[in-house]
């Protein structure tokens, strides 16, 4: 094992480098499984016949302690782990992936998630305490590699230093309130992303309608295929070959993750050749079509940089408000089109460039697609404020794991 910790007979005292007011007592050292227990009861589906809340592995989802969801446990083909409110489950299959939660309800739970319950120590400070980076590195020295599972022998005899209960409760209520703020933002980004697809759909099937600065209806929308109105490229066909620094150079990963801080370079002279084929713009929409197909970015910043095959260019001009058309692609009635014209047959799948115009998009007059566009854009600012606010949250918690446990 690479990891190495303190062993039980240590007598070196380690203390948080971040400890409430008032608590100045020494953390005692304890094995794991003098801490909690991962023994629980059998559930057998064959002999249930009333519903039971059974969670699987994808109802936790990665690294956040949000359930997903749930199915009837009765149901299921498999013996099951009992569980009851409170207890702390966590995957062992593929521990990397961080799916841990406390259940908020009595239930069972699939045979890859490990039922912890608090021995010596409180089950909210256990729950905390499987989230630090010193646990999950000690369930990743695991048995397997293609289905790698935490092993429990060596869990519950590595060591932590635990404190006394009454700080255990005070560390695991702060904690819980970061839970909460960052529930609440969690909560926050899937309304306000659930409100925007709802206002899509009601916005391009016309059945919501802007009215002019005289509050008369604008024009009757008209549907064309994209390829009447736009022109579009694909990006390189040969793979190139990549430098240190230089010209970014964009790939599918780039627009699926709407990241393009970070990417590979090419020389100047390859980018000049291949530019002068096709230039990106702002105003220009990056739309993937090889792999993943249909998640489109506006380009609204300058830009300088070239792109692989595997991303469709649409240019922008004056017959259309680039940010109308973005927000266009991604609604239900494009990506219908889309996947009318994908080759699903192909591995991975794409659509061919030439398939991309013969999609139809319903335009209506320019000055109804810049209120459509402004509105939805505004939805999109406050959804990526949110998202940023999530994010400092959840790195605050994580801080937080980092010096409040040994």
């Amino acid at each position: 094992m690479s990891t190495v910790y303190l062993s039980i007979e240590s007598k070196t005292t380690l203390l948080p480098k971040l400890r409430f007011m008032g608590f100045d007592e020494e953390w005692k050292l304890e094995k794991f499984g003098k801490l909690a227990t991962n023994k629980s009861g059998k559930f057998n589906p064959i002999k249930e016949n009333s519903f039971t809340k059974c969670i699987e592995l994808e109802h936790l989802e990665t690294g956040t302690g949000q359930l997903l969801g749930f199915i009837d446990g009765s149901n299921s083909g498999s013996i099951k782990n009992k569980f009851n409110e409170g207890d702390v489950l966590f995957g062992k299959l593929r521990p990397y992936l961080k799916k841990y939660l406390q259940a908020p309800f009595e239930g069972v739970c699939s045979s890859e998630i490990w039922v912890l319950k608090g021995v010596k120590i409180t089950n909210s400070f256990l729950y905390q305490l499987v989230q630090t980076n010193k646990f999950i590195d000690i369930a990743n020295q695991s048995s397997g590699s293609k289905m790698p599972r935490a092993d429990w022998n060596v869990v519950e005899n590595c060591v932590f230093t635990i404190p006394t209960l009454p700080e255990q409760q005070k560390i695991a209520s702060f904690l819980s309130a970061v839970d909460e703020k960052i529930q609440q933002l969690t909560r926050k980004k899937k309304m306000l992303e659930k409100y925007k697809k709802g206002v899509m759909q009601q916005l391009f099937s016309g059945k919501l309608r802007f009215k002019n600065e005289n509050g008369n209806d604008y024009a009757d929308w008209e549907e064309k295929k994209l390829g009447d109105v736009a022109k579009y490229y694909d990006g390189t066909h040969q793979t190139p070959n990549y430098v240190e620094t230089g010209i970014p150079f964009y790939s599918v990963e780039h627009v699926t993750a709407d990241q393009f801080t970070k990417s590979k370079y090419i020389s100047k002279e390859v980018f000049e050749k291949e530019n002068k084929r096709v230039k990106l713009e702002k105003g220009d929409i990056l739309m993937t079509r090889i792999g993943d197909i249909g998640t489109s970015r506006l380009i609204d910043w300058d830009i300088k940089a070239s792109f692989y095959v595997s991303l469709a260019l649409i240019k922008q001009n004056e017959k259309y408000n680039s940010t109308f058309l973005n927000q266009y692609i991604s609604s239900v009635y494009f990506q219908k089109e889309l996947w009318a014209n994908t080759i699903h047959v192909a591995f991975p799948k794409k659509i061919n460039l030439g398939e991309i115009g013969k999609c139809k998009i319903k335009f209506p007059s320019l000055p109804e697609q810049q209120k459509i566009a402004n509105f939805l854009s505004s939805i999109d600012t406050k959804i990526e404020s949110t998202r940023q606010q999530l994010n400092q949250t959840q790195s605050f918690k994580k801080g937080l794991l980092q010096q409040l446990f040994v």
